[in-house]
């Protein structure tokens, strides 16, 4: 029998708000054991606790659901090295009204079994690590757990473009009609040209950086390109530095001096201290607010080692509208009304930050109105904290209740218009960077465009309230190289395939 000495490591990641209302969502992996070791099949069965606030799963409407994404890090103790935890495809233990779904032995999605709204506490939850060959029967383990918030989005067809005749920001049309092009399947998509059966983008108009596609350029969108359509999970909030953080410090210090910049650190949210050890840990004093200064290389280094990807900036579109047909000048709260009017903060940088002045009777999102007041991200949740009514357009969620897909942070996508760029495949990380802390790209973990593919979407609390606007394209290729002030990341992971 090995000789296992468990160290806890509770992650608790705060969240804020689902659709549904509410505040606090506090997301919680507690009470982890390692129980039940196999000696002949080299597995042991990881048990914890999981719970958080206002879930829900519904059958009518929106038809989905709210998720957690589970997945296990582990070392030997003594060692710097982290390293992720092998979860079997059978072996998991579900409580009652809990569903378990794993995802490529990487982790787990769980989630309600039934339809329901409020809290949700499970105890027991089981899931089967195998962890073969990677411990010796006397190395004394630390183990932990960590969990996402996640938000369903159902398999069907979609909308892109919003059939605006001005600002045109490389808004998606039907060739060039300038209405909305519909997405129905996976299958290869026509790109430029003037048929309504292709994606044109306004010849281009108003793009920092144009498409390589126009009415006058014709390209081709893969099958393989991830376009929305299939069913898929994206993070309910927007990357936070507390979750930064604790990438950061599962990392060693060589991957870790990679992954941020040093430059002025104590204004990207999170520092450095040492732990009484001498060792250097990573800290925030903000860990609710959408963590900022993130570039393309920082967006799949991290989605590598949580086993998700970078979505494409269809799926991205698709998260934010849902399935209705578009509404012109539409904001991710599903019409084109916004506060014009400086916001107001209360309990200004703490888990309580509060917008005191939101307007019920438009849809918010934090943009560069307030670059006087508020020249920095918001904590992820905060328009559903403070809005009375708990309106979708109060409290600025998707239609499938995402919330700030317009603001706060832009958003890091995979863009269309670029031929490097739609060579990406749907592939999930696998846990594993390099000794630099990169994505290593062996073939199982997504391949990656080079950075010219790589732009954002949403706006951020420095733009105009234009590009806050669903569907504005202006800064979808070339834009996610640096650390920029307002850049930040939104991961998704594939419901039913790819690898």
């Amino acid at each position: 029998m090995k000789q296992i000495q468990l160290k806890l490591l509770l992650l608790v990641i705060i969240t804020l708000i689902s659709l549904r209302g509410a505040f606090a969502n506090n997301i919680q992996v507690s009470n982890v054991i390692l129980t039940n070791q196999d000696l002949l099949n080299d597995t042991y069965q990881i048990q914890f606790d999981l719970s958080w606030e206002n879930s829900w799963r519904t059958s009518t409407f929106e038809s989905n659901w709210d998720a957690a994404w589970v997945f296990v890090k582990y070392r030997v103790v003594g060692s710097t090295d982290w390293q992720h935890a092998k979860i079997n495809s059978a072996g998991s233990v579900a409580p009652t009204g809990c569903q378990i779904q794993n995802r490529f032995t990487r982790g787990a999605l769980i989630y309600r079994s039934t339809d329901g709204i409020g809290d949700v506490s499970w105890t027991g939850i089981e899931l089967q690590w195998d962890y073969a060959s990677n411990i010796q029967d006397d190395d004394k383990i630390e183990i932990n757990v960590q969990a996402i918030e996640m938000v369903y989005i159902p398999r069907g067809s979609f909308y892109v473009g919003d059939g605006r005749t001005s600002f045109l920001d490389g808004h998606f049309e039907a060739g060039n009609s300038g209405q909305p092009f519909q997405i129905t399947s996976e299958n290869t998509i026509p790109l430029g040209g003037t048929g309504t059966n292709r994606l044109n983008n306004n010849n281009a108009s108003g793009m920092i950086t144009a498409d390589d596609f126009n009415d006058a350029t014709t390209k081709t969108l893969p099958a393989d390109f991830p376009k929305g359509h299939n069913a898929f999970y994206v993070m309910k909030y927007e990357l936070s530095q507390g979750q930064y953080v604790a990438f950061l410090n599962k990392l060693t210090a060589a991957q870790a001096v990679n992954r941020y910049d040093a430059t002025n650190l104590g204004i990207r949210g999170y520092n450095i201290h040492d732990d009484g050890e001498g060792n250097e840990k990573y800290y925030t004093t903000t860990p609710e607010r959408a963590c900022n200064f993130i570039s393309y290389e920082d967006a799949y280094a991290y989605t590598d080692w949580a086993c998700l990807r970078i979505p494409t900036e269809l799926e991205w579109e698709k998260a934010a509208r849902g399935p209705d047909v578009s509404v012109t000048e539409e904001y991710a709260w599903g019409n084109e009304f916004i506060q014009s009017t400086d916001y107001m903060l209360s309990d200004d940088g703490t888990a309580n930050e509060l917008i005191t002045n939101a307007a019920t009777s438009v849809g918010h999102g934090l943009y560069g109105i307030n670059a006087d007041l508020i020249n920095r991200p918001v904590r992820c949740g905060i328009f559903s904290a403070s809005a009375i009514n708990k309106t979708r357009q109060e409290t600025g969620a998707s239609y499938y209740g995402v919330m700030e897909m317009s603001g706060n942070v832009y958003e890091i996508i995979i863009g269309v218009g670029n031929g490097d760029a739609r060579g990406y495949q749907n592939r999930h990380g696998n846990g594993i960077l390099s000794t630099s802390g990169a994505n290593i790209g062996d073939g199982t973990t997504p391949t990656f465009p080079d950075a010219d593919g790589a732009g954002v979407r949403g706006g951020s609390f420095m733009t105009t309230k234009e590009i806050l606007q669903i569907s504005n394209r202006i800064k979808v290729n070339n834009s996610a190289v640096n650390r920029e002030d307002d850049n930040g990341l939104r991961a998704v992971i594939s419901a039913n395939t790819g690898s």
